[in-house]
């Protein structure tokens, strides 16, 4: 017969067992922070100094150079993912009008980037607030993404959800050191719908998710051509 307090200690490691387990076969642990990463880039919001009008010319190539380096990092850390392995199960045989969710940018908004190649840097630049909310949206959702996610993928995942924001704190950096631009409104975290965040199955969250995917690629890629490197 076992004494007592052998009885308790089986009786406690018993427990802490039991306790173990759910953390080792559930999903990565992500929380969303109460104010959306894309609503403060940068990490703050202290004030910025404008150009001085005489140098504009110069910030504006400085600008662009630095967006450009950060675009090409944020399109190169999306290359080496291979998301195409990863969703490999639903990318083939899925078609473009299953994508969801269609508020993000879609084929008019790349076909519209693209023609802004070889344009004048004094005209690029007044696209920058359109950019600006379009990374926001893909920011929305690449967020839900992250959170439905398994630890292999959401991996990957949150590494491109870094990117994209430091993307977006350069787009915005730029917006507001020039002074014929403006800052657009902030995105909010209702434009993603419920039924949006909430498929019916595994199956459709990915189809959803490479859709997203799909789109976030080909609107990168349209702005490697407006930055032509």
């Amino acid at each position: 017969m076992l004494s007592r307090g052998v009885s308790v200690l089986l009786i406690v490691s018993a427990v802490l067992v039991a306790a173990r387990v759910p953390i080792a076969l559930s999903a990565p642990f992500y929380s969303k922070s109460p104010v959306p990463y894309w609503h403060l880039p940068c990490g703050d919001n202290g004030e910025r100094d404008y150009a001085d009008p005489r140098d504009l010319d110069e910030e504006i190539r400085t600008s662009l150079k630095n967006l450009r380096i950060q675009h090409e990092l944020m399109l190169n850390d999306y290359l080496s993912k291979d998301y195409e392995f990863l969703y490999e199960s639903v990318r083939i045989g899925v078609h473009e009008h299953q994508y969801i969710p269609n508020w993000l940018p879609g084929k008019k908004d790349v076909h519209s980037v693209k023609k802004l190649a070889h344009i004048k840097p004094q005209l690029l630049v007044k696209y920058l607030p359109k950019l600006h909310t379009d990374l926001q949206k893909f920011a929305v959702a690449l967020e839900e993404m992250v959170e439905d996610e398994g630890s292999k993928v959401q991996d990957a995942l949150l590494t491109t959800q870094s990117y994209l924001k430091m993307m977006i704190c350069e787009v915005e950096t730029s917006i507001v050191s020039l002074p014929m631009l403006h800052l657009p409104d902030r995105v909010e975290r209702s434009i993603m719908s419920d039924a949006d965040r909430q498929p019916v199955d595994d199956t459709r969250r990915l189809v959803r998710d490479w859709g997203i995917l799909v789109k976030y690629k080909d609107y990168i890629h349209a702005w490697r051509h407006a930055f032509n490197y």
